[in-house]
């Protein structure tokens, strides 16, 4: 089992190398993307006992020279995220089985994920700050050339804004790296931390709040977002949404918990500059997504409003505010995961890109939209759903460090969620159809593929399982990481 976190590394990345040696036929391709992305989430889920008995699991061989090392190890933090990344890979592949039969490059594309899976699996099972930094890299350079997968226009100019933030954010990062070994002389990862407050450690605490904010889509450092989004391939745009930005808050769960000391952080107001900055990002994603008629562009601003839920759960410094940032982390990842599935199959099912456009579109893709609506409900924060429950535990932590404007926050940033997500629902099931589409009733379902109506509804229900049927489990599993850090 000690193995475990190496192996959902290594077996994707392996994978994508045999793609590329080997595999000449599309089915081959295809099905060697599958089974690698499955194995490597067997591995992942392999490790959720662990994560279930306070186990850290690893391997004691470093790889690369001091102060090099690079330690595959997983505790509880890991675990937890690597699980979520691993299964929204496995399922945006099953999806993409059926939205890239008539694509280009599948070669590339299918090969590019399997690295991507292996890189953001990387990010979380090292045990330092060398290893989140390379896979940061890897994952950054991966993720902007599946951002640009159709090569036009529109999606080289937003991958040529994404490589330009990501590159900022790199040299942001390598600098707090730096001066926290000049400070430390160390970069692994210790619960509490171990770098004391100084000037020096305050530059490089900011230094990593502009690199991981910019991964994370934190305002102001969000401006490549909506265009990456937008532009990119459906499959990519729910891994951008639900994985690849909660990279930006991994780091920053690191760095604020097992880099730097609570001492440290006090002592230049970062909790503070993060509170004020999640409060922004909240308010103005939320803003921002209610003037999109793009559908996935205000899929887009409204993920910038939600990882503003997980930065205040952050920067309250609680243990109750990070259980709610960290089952956040859980539930964006399916809800928005569901929703750009869903986006993707009327983009590719009618080609109707606004939501201005959608009325009556429930009844030609029934199952699609009635699972867009089941996460709508759920990011809204309607109970029993879980985007409740972590807003419930964000406002108690508010309360309870004597910030109500906050709750006042939480309650109006989820006004704003059903004013921009409500009315796409209800257009979409009672919206007039023109004559034309009304003759295609159920007819547009029917015709899209399997893999693809499969992975949506498998997200949506999940949504629906983790609010009625087993709602602890998660919440749990976020309790006891939160418990294990304060």
């Amino acid at each position: 089992m000690d193995y475990l976190p190496l192996y959902s590394v290594v077996i994707p990345l392996l994978a994508a190398g045999i793609m590329l040696l080997c595999c000449r036929s599309e089915s081959a391709v295809s099905l060697l993307a599958l089974i690698g992305s499955a194995l490597s989430f067997a591995a992942s889920a392999g490790m959720l006992p662990a994560l279930a008995n306070g186990q850290t699991l690893g391997t004691v061989q470093g790889y690369l020279s001091f102060p090099l090392h690079i330690y595959f190890r997983a505790d509880g933090v890991s675990i937890f995220f690597g699980v979520i990344f691993s299964f929204c890979f496995l399922l945006a592949i099953i999806y993409s089985l059926g939205y890239m039969r008539q694509g280009r490059a599948k070669l590339r594309y299918y090969a590019l994920l399997l690295v991507a899976q292996s890189a953001i699996l990387g990010v979380v099972m090292t045990s330092s700050l060398v290893g989140l930094f390379l896979f940061f890299e890897v994952l950054a350079v991966v993720s902007y050339l599946l951002v640009i997968h159709e090569e036009d226009t529109v999606t080289m100019s937003a991958g040529a804004k994404y490589l330009f933030m990501t590159i900022v954010a790199g040299f942001a990062i390598f600098f707090g790296l730096v001066v926290t070994y000049f400070l430390a002389g160390r970069l692994d990862y210790l619960s509490g931390g171990y770098v004391a407050a100084s000037p020096l450690a305050g530059a490089a605490l900011f230094a990593f709040l502009i690199g991981c904010g910019l991964k994370a889509g934190m305002f102001p450092l969000h401006i490549w977002l909506p265009d990456a989004h937008s532009a990119a391939p459906a499959p990519v745009s729910a891994l951008l949404s639900g994985c690849m930005i909660k990279t930006g808050v991994y780091g920053l769960i690191r760095v604020l918990y097992y880099v730097y000391t609570p001492q440290a952080i006090q002592a230049v107001w970062y909790d503070q500059v993060l509170l004020w900055l999640a409060v922004a990002t909240i308010f103005l994603g939320s803003a921002l997504a209610l003037q999109q008629d793009h559908l996935k562009r205000r899929l887009a601003y409204s993920s910038v409003a939600q990882i503003g839920y997980v930065l205040l759960g952050m920067a309250l410094m609680a243990e109750q505010a990070l259980q709610g940032a960290i089952f956040h982390v859980f539930s964006h990842a399916l809800m928005k995961g569901t929703l750009f599935f869903c986006a993707g199959i009327i983009v590719a099912q009618t080609g109707k890109k606004y939501v201005s456009q959608l009325q009556g579109i429930g009844r030609q893709l029934p199952v699609t939209m009635l699972s867009f609506a089941l996460a709508a409900v759920t990011i809204v924060g309607i109970p029993p759903f879980n985007a409740f429950f972590s807003k419930w535990h964000l406002a108690s932590a508010s309360l309870a460090a004597g910030k109500e404007s906050l709750v006042a926050l939480l309650i109006v940033s989820s006004l704003l969620n059903a004013l921009y997500y409500f009315p796409i629902v209800v257009n979409a099931f009672f919206g007039e159809e023109t004559e034309e589409e009304k003759t295609r009733t159920g007819r547009l379902e029917a015709a899209t593929p399997r893999s693809m109506v499969c992975s949506t509804a498998v997200l949506a229900l999940l949504c629906v399982l983790f609010a009625f049927v087993q709602p602890h489990w998660p919440m749990e599993l976020a309790r006891r990481i939160a418990a294990g850090i304060f």
